[in-house]
C-alpha cells in the first residue's frame, strides 16, 4: 500500500513541475525568448574567442576597434600587418582610401600593430592618439619584433575571424605592399570559392628549402624546423581567406610549436595540417617595385593601362597614395590596352629609399 501511494506522489510532482514549466514559458516575456534565440544563434554562429597566443597566457589587445557592425554587408576586410612606428606608410593609406570611400566599394580596414617602448620616432601615445582619430588599430601586448610576426599574423586572424566572422573575405597584408584597391572587387567576384569555403589564395610558393647559413636574415636551425622543404606556403605580402578558414588556423595554431617565419607557419605548417587548398593569383603581382614606378610612368607620360595589382614599395612609404591615385585614371576606363605585358617593357629607375637617410638612386634594366 505505501509503494503504491508513493508511485502515486511522484507521478503528482512530475505532472505539476511539468505544467509548471509550460505556464512559465507561455507567460514569459516574447522578447526575453526573442533575445535568448538571437544568443543561442550566436553562439552557434560566432566562432569561438581564444585568451592566449601560443604561450601567451596573458595576451590582450592594447588598442581595439569596431569595424564589423551586426547584419551588414561587407565584402572583405583588410587586416594589415604595420610596424608601431610607421605611421607615413598608414597615413598614404588612409590618404589613397579614407574609411569613407572603403565602404563605397564594401570593404574595411585594420592596422595590426605591437608595442614598442624603445622606438625612436614614435611614442605610444601618439599612437593613442592615432587610435582614436581613425579607430582602425588593433595593437597586441607583445613587442615589435621580425621574430614576433607570427604573434601578430595571427592576431589579426584571431581579431577578424572572432568580430567581423560576417564578412566575405579576409585580405592579410603587410603595409609595405602597394595595391589597385579599386581592382579588388572585381578580383574577389571573378574568384570562385569554394563550398567549403576553406582556401587560401595568393602567391604560392613551392619547394622552397630553409636557409641554413647562419649569417643569413632567413636562418633557421634544425631545431627549429628539421625536414628539407617548407610545405607549400603563399606570401605574406597580400592573400585573401575567409573568416571560417581564418578561425581554424588560430585554432590549431594553439596546439602547434610556435615558428618565427610567420607566412611559412600559418599558410604552408599550419594550412597543410588543416589540409587547406592553396589558389595561385600571382598573374597579379609584381615582384619587384620597380614595376609599379613602371606603371606611374606610363599611365603618366603615355596613358597606358597597368596590368598588375599587387607588389611591394621598395621603401617609398608614398608609394601606395600615388600608385591608386594614378591608376583612378585607367579605373575609370580612361587608359590605353597595352600591347606587351609591363614586365616585357620596364626600364626603370632603383631608388634605394633609406628612412631618414639620403636616397641613392641607379639606373639598371629590369629584363
Amino acid at each position: 500500500m505505501f509503494y503504491y501511494k508513493l508511485k502515486f506522489t511522484a507521478t503528482a510532482i512530475i505532472v505539476f513541475t511539468i505544467f509548471t514549466i509550460i505556464y512559465f514559458i507561455k507567460t514569459s516575456n516574447n522578447d526575453d525568448i526573442d533575445q535568448f534565440e538571437k544568443k543561442y544563434r550566436e553562439i552557434l554562429v560566432r566562432p569561438p574567442k581564444y585568451e592566449k597566443l601560443f604561450q601567451m597566457n596573458n595576451f590582450h589587445y592594447v588598442l581595439n576597434a569596431k569595424k564589423c557592425e551586426e547584419n551588414s554587408k561587407i565584402q572583405a576586410l583588410f587586416v594589415i600587418t604595420s610596424y608601431f612606428g610607421n605611421v607615413e606608410t598608414r597615413s598614404a593609406m588612409r590618404r589613397a582610401f579614407p574609411e569613407e570611400d572603403l565602404k563605397l566599394i564594401n570593404l574595411k580596414r585594420v592596422f595590426l600593430l605591437g608595442l614598442a617602448p624603445n622606438d625612436k620616432y614614435t611614442t605610444q601615445a601618439s599612437v593613442e592618439s592615432e587610435s582614436k582619430r581613425f579607430k582602425d588599430i588593433i595593437q597586441g601586448s607583445f613587442v615589435e619584433a621580425y621574430r614576433n610576426l607570427t604573434y601578430k599574423h595571427i592576431m589579426g586572424l584571431k581579431w577578424a575571424a572572432e568580430n567581423c566572422f560576417n564578412v566575405d573575405f579576409i585580405i592579410k597584408m603587410d603595409d609595405d605592399t602597394v595595391v589597385n584597391v579599386d581592382k579588388i572587387p572585381a578580383v574577389l567576384k571573378l574568384f570562385k570559392v569554394p563550398k567549403s569555403k576553406h582556401f587560401i589564395a595568393g602567391y604560392v610558393l613551392r619547394n622552397m628549402v630553409p636557409i641554413r647559413e647562419p649569417a643569413n636574415k632567413w636562418y633557421v636551425t634544425q631545431k627549429e624546423y628539421d625536414l628539407s622543404y617548407y610545405p607549400t606556403f603563399v606570401s605574406g605580402w597580400f592573400y585573401i581567406t575567409t573568416p571560417k578558414t581564418a578561425n581554424e588556423l588560430v585554432q590549431i595554431s594553439q596546439i602547434s610549436e610556435y615558428f618565427w617565419i610567420d607566412d611559412t607557419f600559418i599558410t604552408g605548417i599550419l594550412a597543410q595540417k588543416l589540409k587547406i587548398k592553396h589558389f595561385d593569383i600571382s598573374k597579379y603581382y609584381a615582384e619587384h617595385s620597380e614595376y609599379m614606378e613602371c606603371c606611374l610612368d606610363d599611365i603618366r607620360s603615355k596613358n597606358l593601362s597597368c596590368d598588375i595589382l599587387i607588389g611591394p614599395n621598395g621603401g617609398n612609404n608614398n608609394l601606395f597614395y600615388e600608385f591608386n591615385n594614378a591608376v583612378s585614371i585607367c579605373n575609370l576606363n580612361l587608359c590605353k590596352n597595352r600591347t606587351k605585358s609591363l614586365k616585357e617593357t620596364c626600364v626603370a629607375k632603383k631608388s634605394v629609399h633609406l628612412g631618414h637617410g639620403q636616397p641613392l638612386v641607379e639606373t639598371y634594366k629590369l629584363h
